[in-house]
């Protein structure tokens, strides 16, 4: 009789600390590929800073650890040390990155001063006194001191800019890295490694935290850049390029808003409708530059005497248009704004002159429409015209 054994079979995957290696490397040439690849299309914009360094921080962690790879086969000091300074300029130009796209302060001294110090002190522990845990363990504070910089400049962005989605995901990545970092140091000094490539579980899981880090890291970066765009492209169509105040296009969809509002919840709004008086007069005695002085400085007196709720923009050509919620007296503010331009003063010295506006008034209520407030409006300022530096109001739109 024939007795059958069985026998399970199990594969056993066995990775060293090269292998890692070359994984994270690989990622992080990915990743500075598509970083890269962003910096190729936005390159006309210069306003985009950082987006060089943060490439350039993907490559030297990339560059660092293919160095370690292959240190057995080039010369042993300076590979040692060439792949810990870009290990270090890892971080420390990502940091450089946030503070030049963000435009917050940032330190290039700071950086430099860490890494020459953290080299040195490797230098010694490297040719004079062979010591492979503190040339690590110098190596974990060096990168503690890059990383610390670096959350810090992420909470200063993500608190004060409208780039906190992508500033919290590198933030919560990089405070978990810090975490980590303080760990390994602590486990360096207490149990300190014979050689630089064992497969400790220190070991591993510093590389396998590298490879999540460069995914949050670069993906939150691009994220960033991309939430740049989308806010200079809403800005662009809704922000007038010369008085900075909101353009025809975002003052209509105020509108449209404002009246349903009123539609769905009761009350009122006012519509002033400015036109500065003879403006082509200014722009042939004195120029189009001052022409454009004029609607830059009066689109600042308006935005100075309306309330928060209250809204300014610019409508077309030297016509503003001005929404005021809820009911006020908005006559009386009609004629402040009328005395205010009326009192400026533009150009210098002899050649100084000043200007006046004609603004037309009308209220709304009720299940009116766009098309008969801006009618009302265009006649009251049409009546305001005739006399000019006046405020003509019409019967409310109702």
């Amino acid at each position: 009789m024939m007795c059958r054994q069985s026998s399970t079979m199990q594969i056993v995957f066995q990775f060293d600390i090269r292998t890692i290696a070359v994984f994270v490397a690989l990622t992080f040439f990915v990743q500075a590929t598509a970083i890269g690849a962003q910096a190729l299309l936005i390159r006309e914009l210069k306003q985009y800073r950082g987006v060089l360094a943060a490439l350039l921080a993907n490559l030297c962690a990339a560059a660092s650890l293919l160095l370690r790879l292959f240190a057995s086969r080039l010369p042993e000091y300076p590979t040692i040390l060439l792949s810990n300074i870009l290990l270090l300029a890892g971080p420390g130009l990502f940091y450089i990155a946030m503070g030049q796209f963000t435009g917050f302060p940032y330190s290039k001294k700071y950086v430099v001063v860490v890494i020459a110090l953290v080299i040195s002190l490797l230098s010694y522990f490297l040719i004079w006194q062979d010591d492979v845990a503190m040339r690590m363990i110098l190596l974990s504070l060096g990168s503690i001191a890059l990383v610390g910089m670096l959350i810090y400049k992420l909470w200063q962005t993500q608190k004060h800019t409208s780039l906190r989605l992508s500033a919290n995901l590198m933030l919560i990545a990089f405070a978990c890295y810090e975490l980590f970092l303080i760990i390994r140091t602590l486990s360096l000094i207490r149990d300190p490694p014979q050689n630089d490539v064992s497969l400790s579980p220190v070991q591993s899981a510093t590389f396998l935290l590298a490879f999540a880090i460069t995914i949050f890291w670069s993906t939150g970066f691009i994220l960033m850049v991309s939430q740049r765009l989308r806010n200079d492209l809403m800005e662009m169509a809704t922000v007038d390029v010369l008085t900075r105040i909101p353009n025809r296009r975002a003052t209509q969809a105020f509108l449209e808003r404002e009246l349903a509002r009123t539609q769905r919840a009761g009350g009122e709004f006012s519509v002033l409708l400015i036109d500065i008086d003879k403006f082509k007069h200014v722009n042939d005695n004195w120029g189009h530059v001052m022409g454009d002085l004029v609607l830059v400085e009066t689109a600042g007196i308006f935005r100075s005497m309306i309330r928060k709720q209250d809204w300014v923009g610019r409508w077309g050509g030297e016509e503003f248009l001005m929404i005021v919620p809820g009911p006020s007296e908005v006559e009386t503010l009609a004629e402040r704004v009328r005395c205010e331009v009326a009192r400026a003063r533009f150009g210098q010295g002899e050649s100084s002159f000043g200007i006046t506006v004609s603004i037309g008034m009308t209220c709304a209520r009720g299940a009116v429409q766009i098309d008969e407030i801006l009618r009302n409006a265009d006649l009251a300022l049409y009546r305001a015209k005739e006399t000019r530096n006046t405020v003509s109001v019409v019967e409310e739109a109702a």
